[in-house]
């Protein structure tokens, strides 16, 4: 058939395809994994975590994704480094305490771009009275959207801010730091930006991860998953040399991706996630911990 040349230059011309690299990382595990595609898909591996396990929403009406109901849809690509998007919020100075959580002084779980937030109300509801959920999300229409839905749903310890993270993480978590301590961070699936002159526009960056592992309490932990290798690559790189010494990575070898989810998060999944499951994707993971204070630079990897 068609899909056994779907990589071939000759085909892709031929048939005038305008198949970006993430098109044809999606549509390799349906056409090219039983022929061991070279190009994108990863080889079948150990180090690599199984998807089978990912659970559905007990918010089974809800739309997730990026959907605002109608038929709308907000766009997947956002420049973060637009003027708009560069903006400083106006938080007060305790903001958990100001209507945001009935509980503001529980630990904190922060999910950096949560899109329509679904994965944030199944984990607040998972964990009330336990810890309090805040999701952040560039798209202010989409993170508006969540926080109408913890209202109407009545999820009391989630909440949800319309913010670029790379320029108000800081801000945001040290005003929050007043009212509990920062217990965990997720980035799950964020955008690829394949195009090596756009990599600068990724939410991983070396300020990010240094404010993370600043605010993070000792034995608090960074999850960050993706389903694309070259940004779990990058990001990994990035999380290692930017929190040498105060994050330690799970996994000593840089190329296992196999480390469980967080106890907290192991019956919670993202949307992305059941869609590797069902398409037999593989996603890879990695999990940072926050070392204890003053603990040397030698003992950063276990």
């Amino acid at each position: 058939g068609w899909h056994h040349t779907l990589h071939e230059p000759a085909t892709l011309t031929r048939f005038k395809m305008r198949a970006s690299a993430r098109s044809l990382a999606l549509l390799c595990p349906l056409f090219c994994r039983p022929r061991g595609c070279p190009l994108l898909c990863a080889p079948d591996s150990p180090s690599i975590s199984p998807t089978a396990g990912a659970t559905r929403s007990r918010f089974g009406q809800h739309q997730g994704g990026r959907s605002l109901g109608k038929k709308k849809k907000i766009r997947h690509h956002v420049n973060p480094l637009k003027d708009v998007h560069m903006q400083p919020l106006d938080l007060p100075e305790r903001w958990p305490e100001e209507g945001a959580f009935t509980q503001p002084d529980l630990p904190l779980h922060v999910d950096i771009g949560c899109a329509r937030g679904l994965f944030c109300l199944d984990l607040a509801a998972e964990s009330s009275g336990s810890a309090n959920v805040l999701g952040l999300e560039i798209r202010s229409a989409l993170a508006e959207a969540a926080a109408e839905d913890a209202r109407r749903l009545g999820v009391a310890n989630a909440a949800f801010l319309p913010c670029n993270a790379n320029v108000n993480l800081e801000a945001v978590l040290l005003r929050a730091s007043r009212c509990g301590p920062l217990q965990s961070v997720s980035i799950q699936f964020p955008d690829p930006w394949f195009k090596a002159r756009h990599k600068k526009r990724r939410v991983v960056q070396p300020e990010l991860v240094e404010t993370i592992a600043r605010h993070l309490e000792p034995g608090g932990w960074l999850f960050f998953q993706t389903d694309v290798l070259d940004l779990a690559q990058d990001a990994r790189d990035t999380i290692r040399q930017a929190a040498a010494g105060t994050l330690r990575d799970a996994r000593e070898d840089p190329g296992d991706w196999a480390a469980p989810k967080p106890k907290p998060l192991a019956c919670v999944s993202t949307e992305r996630e059941r869609s590797c499951a069902e398409l037999q994707r593989p996603v890879y993971r990695a999990v940072f911990e926050k070392l204890p204070a003053g603990m040397p630079a030698g003992h950063e990897r276990r």
